[in-house]
């Protein structure tokens, strides 16, 4: 097992509606985000990802927590076992069209009372986190 550094965003839109998306991998739906790369700011991995993985620029983000613990550790289809550290941001003004892209096979707005199920425990704690900050 590796331990990694990842950086999430709870993108909104004026609706109040949260951007998700579903990964290739595992076909789970999750927040965008990722890993940070050696030497990269936190801040600019959250940006990065959330434009590799959604297309979609943020133009503030304000730290909403930091993810970790037997929750946090992931196991790929490759067996790769990581167990993430993850820097989750708030996003409430982002530029572009949404579109999948890089580790995303489909990306949504949604309610949050509506958010698809099927997610892993680590993504549910980003939701409550959230859902704490926005209401």
């Amino acid at each position: 097992m590796i331990q990694r550094v990842g950086a999430g965003v709870a993108c909104l839109n004026s609706a109040g509606e949260l951007l998700m998306i579903r990964r290739r991998d595992n076909g789970r739906w999750d927040l965008p985000g990722g890993g940070v790369e050696p030497g990269e700011d936190v801040e600019h991995a959250a940006r990065r990802e959330l434009h590799e993985e959604t297309g979609l620029t943020p133009h503030d983000l304000h730290l909403l927590g930091v993810f970790s613990g037997p929750e946090a550790v992931h196991t790929y289809p490759d067996g790769n076992v990581v167990a993430w550290v993850t820097v989750l941001y708030l996003c409430r003004s982002c530029s572009g069209v949404p579109a999948p892209a890089d580790d995303a096979c489909e990306v949504g707005w949604f309610a949050l009372p509506s958010v698809p199920g099927g997610f892993s425990k680590v993504t549910a704690s980003y939701l409550e986190c959230v859902r704490a900050a926005i209401l």
